[in-house]
């Protein structure tokens, strides 16, 4: 389906003045590269801690030849804060125009880490996109407010299909009170799988019930790939990918591959959903295009959908051999007597079988353009397949690099 005037987004973004935050994360990188040099975006401003320079640094890291392209579009504005302070801490005088003209919010900032403790996901996760939504009553011109969330918000809840609803984890405003005063919540983490689903959970629950009024656009990606294509084939970013880290980490020290799933994905046959980080951004643009409000998954319903054996299939494939190592093995076992390895004990969503609905996203399966999610004839075993195979040369080149360092 060839874009039609209702469906091509250059007139609409031409338009836009976005504010976006985590612009120099693995998400927002890709999207402030497909706001500026894709969609010609009216005005892009980006908030970034420490100094300009250093943004530029991180994002040269990231998108070594693209960087220079983007900021030379003379579109971007780097905007020196940070989340965790008032009014993200940005020149007042900066912070007026921003609010006179501003007309989209992308909101993804966050700190990913699993090992947080429930307080510290709350004072980075939580608080700073509610105060954003506090700022942002004072804009004059806002049509959306888009929150990156993750469709693991609802760990909790058991394998199935999961809905593009709200499933509330608990009282969310008590919960709030509860881990602010005494750290955490008395029932530990009340069925979820971290800190850090679980303060996606009440974060959502409270942006909708505080700003009933506010046009806000809740994005809950799965796990996030690699780039089919943009910026560039396999853009990526240091512990942003969970699959990735997971290949590479196995790859270097592998643990004893066994997985804990349901009686009935024995075989490994649960899904792993991954989302290559283009089509995610695709995703985003193209709902806030359409005046989406609500919840919207991302995920592999949207692209193509792999079970945990075939990820394990492609670190068979390429796992760095050395005189002493063995052939790796993986086992799906429902006894729960047996105990799991480390990186599933870690990760713990791999072992599960979640069906993440992408109902309002099915309208632009066939949409051509810059925002496109057809995957024409990109193969997606090949290219995850090639996922591992780089994975592995970077852990040989790493390993040859420290042995000789030695010598």
């Amino acid at each position: 389906m060839h874009p039609t005037a209702a469906h091509d987004p250059l007139p609409f973004f031409r338009k836009q003045t976005i504010f976006l935050t985590g612009g120099t994360g693995l998400v927002g990188g890709c999207l402030l590269f497909k706001l500026a040099m894709k969609l010609d975006t009216g005005k892009i401003y980006t908030l970034v801690r420490g100094s300009p320079e250093r943004a530029t640094s991180q994002l040269r890291d990231i998108m070594p030849n693209q960087i220079d392209a983007i900021l030379a579009t003379k579109k971007v504005q780097l905007v020196v804060g940070d989340i965790r302070e008032h009014k993200f801490g940005i020149d007042p005088v900066v912070l007026t125009e921003i609010a006179r003209t501003v007309s989209v919010i992308i909101h993804s900032a966050a700190s990913i880490s699993l090992r947080t403790t429930q307080k510290e996901c709350v004072e980075n996760n939580c608080l700073p996109v509610l105060h954003l939504t506090q700022m942002s009553s004072t804009f004059e011109n806002l049509s959306r407010f888009v929150f990156i969330s993750t469709a693991y918000a609802n760990a909790h809840l058991p394998d199935g299909v999961i809905e593009e609803r709200i499933y509330p984890g608990g009282d969310a405003e008590q919960q709030l009170s509860r881990i602010m005063e005494a750290g955490s919540l008395a029932e530990g983490l009340a069925g979820f799988t971290h800190a850090y689903t679980l303060v996606k959970n009440i974060t959502e629950q409270l942006l909708l019930s505080r700003n009933p009024n506010l046009p806000i656009l809740i994005m809950r990606p799965t796990c996030i790939a690699p780039a089919i294509s943009q910026p560039y084939p396999y853009y990526s970013r240091p512990g942003s990918c969970p699959g990735c880290g997971y290949v590479q980490r196995y790859m270097e020290s592998p643990d004893s591959g066994v997985f804990h799933v349901s009686s009935f994905h024995t075989t490994g046959t649960n899904i792993v959903d991954e989302i290559p980080v283009d089509i995610t951004a695709n995703l985003i643009l193209l709902h806030i295009m359409h005046g989406m409000t609500g919840i919207v998954h991302a995920g592999a319903e949207s692209y193509v959908r792999r079970t945990l054996a075939q990820l394990h299939q492609t670190i068979i494939n390429h796992f760095p051999r050395r005189p002493s190592s063995r052939r790796p093995e993986f086992r799906y076992l429902s006894d729960e007597r047996v105990p799991q390895g480390r990186y599933a004990g870690f990760l713990k969503t791999f072992g599960r079988d979640w069906h993440f609905s992408n109902a309002a996203s099915q309208k632009f399966a066939a949409l051509e353009g810059p925002l496109s999610i057809a995957l024409g004839n990109h193969d997606a075993e090949k290219f995850l397949d090639e996922r591992a195979r780089l994975i592995s040369a970077d852990v040989v080149r790493r390993r040859s690099s420290k042995a000789f360092a030695r010598l």
